[in-house]
């Protein structure tokens, strides 16, 4: 699922912080994103591309996106999903987030609105854009609106559990070219809560990408593959991930609507596993890293 707000999701959320083992002169800490400091393009330019690649992309991601919990979002906001999606393309920037806190000042968890409010409302602005009942501009405006709310929601997420997987690195990203997603974000937020030490993209090149597993350390690479557009190219990828990075037994899972679709991808494409789940996805890479260190 891709979002035009993600790139303000993902800065400042690199860190490296490993404890000392016998490698650790090959770690270091690992810089903000490289396209942080990439020139902005012109106005012009800007509203051609949301018009004519990013908006379609979301789309076609959040329809296909799996749907977590769905039959728990039924019960506990039974006409919530609908009423909340039309409140983010209103007018008034603070009410999505102030119903947000009500619903939390009446005992929901952070984890069942973020799985059974926010995700499915932001499909929910992909059906009403793909049925011209709402147009690019404001679909974007409405899913960067649930980008604030989950940010602000983030560290009373983390709280939520006690879990922590001290040391563990995870870096979170797409195919170098494609946009970031919603969905990534919200899976972001789920390894940040369990303790990972997490870096993000997106990466304007498959050379970006390279670099970095190649000059910092990462346990743990997971792709979210939303589109059968460039999987010559992740191939690829995970294949350089493999013979470049600093971490000669590293993990790689790919997750997205794609790979749900198509398991045997995790195969074809050189992966270790996949994740189709947000909630289970930290614990899916804590296992594979034993795997992993059970190989050496």
């Amino acid at each position: 699922m891709t979002d035009v707000n993600e790139q303000s999701f993902s800065a400042g959320s690199a860190t490296d912080t490993v404890p000392a083992r016998h490698f650790k002169s090959l770690r270091q800490r690992i810089p903000a994103p490289i396209w942080r400091f990439r020139p902005t393009l012109p106005p012009i330019h800007v509203v051609r591309t949301i018009k004519t690649q990013i908006v379609p992309k979301i789309v076609l991601a959040l329809r296909r996106s799996p749907v977590p919990k769905i039959a728990e979002a039924t019960e506990q906001f039974p006409t919530a999903i609908e009423q909340f999606a039309a409140m983010t393309l209103g007018n008034d920037d603070g009410a999505p987030s102030a119903y947000v806190d009500e619903l939390l000042a009446t005992g929901s968890s952070v984890e069942s609105i973020f799985l059974d409010l926010l995700a499915p409302a932001a499909r929910q602005l992909g059906t009403l854009w793909e049925s011209d009942a709402a147009d690019f501009a404001n679909v974007t405006l409405a899913v960067g609106r649930l980008q604030l709310i989950m940010r602000r929601l983030s560290e009373r997420f983390t709280d939520e559990t006690n879990a922590f997987h001290a040391g563990e690195s995870v870096l979170l990203t797409i195919i170098p070219g494609e946009q970031h997603s919603f969905g990534l974000s919200m899976v972001a937020e789920f390894f940040r809560r369990a303790g990972w030490n997490l870096c993000t993209g997106p990466f304007s090149s498959h050379q970006e990408l390279t670099s970095l597993v190649q000059n910092h350390w990462f346990d743990i690479v997971g792709f979210s593959v939303s589109s059968d557009r460039r999987l010559d190219e992740l191939k690829k990828d995970i294949r350089d991930i493999r013979r470049e990075s600093r971490n000669r037994h590293i993990g790689i899972i790919i997750g997205g609507p794609m790979v749900v679709a198509h398991p045997d991808l995790v195969a074809s494409m050189g992966a270790d596993m996949m994740s189709a789940d947000a909630t289970t996805a930290p614990q899916q890479a804590h296992g594979l890293i034993e795997r992993m260190k059970s190989q050496k």
